[in-house]
């Protein structure tokens, strides 16, 4: 009787605090001490009691749950389509009038923007492909493979001098015939080879613009514009790289990789040299910059069966691949004199890389960018560019810096737009925007830089652009 007293009191005591009896036999057989379980008493936990937390976990759907949910939405997407292309009259199902209209104006859309984004993909792999994408991933690989990482830190490294780091990098494409995208694969190896963040941004901006070639064809097409061109390039790159080194100045060291650490190189520096100045040099010749000596290797007399026309053209094609072809033969014959077999399998495999890395998204980037291209109302409305207002100069610096201009046909669009009513203001923007950055460019940035590094290089872009674009406007020569 006093036993079963003295257990009813001590039952009492423990509800009063708020325990359970149970507890402490629970926590040794988990391990537990009893102070521990005392403590977890006290703080009113228990096994069967959860917290305000605990009620936000949720137990992971099954594999049927989820197939249960997909079919569902599918059924609402269904019954939901449904409801705005039919209505009831009289208990009957009929068709909507205006959604039979909708659905020809968006069909007659998605045709018309499909072809322009196919034309705009097929042109630039026949026109672009070849002369520069594929010589260009070569060439970069080439620079992150073999040239001394010690060379590319002491010109436009994080710790050179900014004073000649930022021209350098400026001028530096001028040699090279690369677009927003071709220039890519070159930014990447900078990156890895240890250049700065600032003059690797400046060197990416600059190149598309201020290469050779589009200089030559501004001074062609449109001289009025060439020295305000080449001069507003080089001062937006050294300004944009700039900024962007101030704003990530603590970027990780998220390029350098074990394996990217080159060791130096046994080679001389002018056997270096010359390797890469035959790869530019391929680069250059399928571009037609060396047409004047090309067109005379293969005489025309030879093809004379074909016609005239013919002829002529085949000569010059054959002049082309005749002089490709030599210069193939001596990277062949540089790699076999001055490179181990090692060294030309680590150059192959990161071009290979570099260009899986890089293609699909520049295909698709060009695709839709010229799938935008084809909407009658971005090409057709220039009203808004008749004058030199900020809008108009904003305007055409965001066109061009979605659509995908190479450093030639930006030349012509603008020269196009210019003819069709376009202030020289925005064409300025436009010119600066266009061959420097383009969507297929910022998405295969994205994976390179990161999304913020991206949309800030963006923003800077458009806004320099546009700046330049109304000076150019109030203060240059009209057109």
């Amino acid at each position: 009787m006093n036993a079963e007293n003295k257990d009813k009191k001590d039952r009492s005591v423990c509800l009063d605090a708020g325990c359970d009896a149970e507890k402490p036999e629970k926590s040794e057989k988990s391990g537990k001490t009893e102070a521990a379980a005392k403590t977890e008493s006290a703080d009113g936990s228990d096994k069967h009691l959860k917290s305000k937390d605990d009620f936000n976990l949720r137990p992971e759907p099954s594999g049927f749950e989820l197939g249960a949910k997909k079919i569902l939405w599918i059924v609402f997407a269904i019954c939901f389509g449904i409801f705005l292309f039919f209505t009831s009259e009289n208990g009957e199902p009929v068709v909507r009038k205006d959604s039979i209209a909708f659905l020809k104006g968006l069909a007659n859309w998605l045709i018309l923007s499909s072809h322009s984004g196919s034309t705009a993909l097929i042109d630039f792999l026949s026109t672009h492909l070849i002369s520069a994408m594929v010589p260009a991933f070569f060439l970069a690989a080439a620079i992150s493979t073999f040239f001394s990482k010690e060379t590319i830190i002491m010109a436009i490294g994080k710790k050179s001098n900014p004073l000649t780091s930022y021209p350098l990098a400026a001028f530096a494409g001028a040699i090279l015939t690369v677009c927003s995208c071709g220039v890519l694969p070159i930014f990447m190896s900078l990156l890895q080879s240890g250049a700065g963040i600032g003059p690797a941004i400046t060197f990416l901006y600059a190149s598309p613009a201020i290469n050779l070639i589009s200089i030559i064809y501004t001074w062609k097409i449109i001289p009025s514009m060439l020295w305000a061109r080449i001069i507003a390039v080089a001062v937006c790159a050294i300004a944009i790289g700039w900024l962007m080194s101030k704003i990530f100045a603590n970027m990780p060291e998220e390029f350098e990789s074990e394996e990217l650490k080159i060791k130096p190189s046994k080679r001389k520096a002018w056997q270096e040299a010359v390797f890469f100045l035959l790869l530019v040099a391929i680069m250059l010749t399928s571009t037609n910059l060396f047409s004047g000596i090309t067109d005379r290797l293969v005489p025309a007399s030879w093809f004379a069966s074909r016609g005239e026309e013919l002829a002529v053209k085949t000569a010059y094609l054959a002049g082309k691949l005749l002089a490709i072809l030599v210069e193939i033969i001596l990277v062949v014959v540089a790699l076999r004199m001055w490179f181990t077999w090692d060294d030309t399998r680590k150059w192959l495999k990161r071009t290979y890389r570099q260009a899986r890395s890089i293609m699909p998204m520049v295909v698709l980037g060009i695709f839709f960018s010229g799938f935008l291209g084809g909407t009658s109302a971005l090409v057709s409305s220039f009203s808004v560019f008749a004058d030199n207002s900020l809008f108009s100069n904003l305007a055409a610096s965001v066109i061009g810096a979605m659509l995908y201009f190479g450093s030639i046909v930006g030349v012509n669009v603008v020269d196009l737009f210019m003819r069709w009513g376009m202030h020289h203001g925005p064409a300025m923007a436009l010119l600066l925007a266009g061959p420097s950055i383009s969507l297929p460019s910022v998405l295969a940035l994205m994976p390179i830089m990161g999304k913020y590094r991206t949309a800030v290089f963006l923003g800077l872009v458009v806004i320099f652009t546009t700046l330049v674009g109304l000076l150019f406007g109030t203060f240059g020569a009209a057109s």
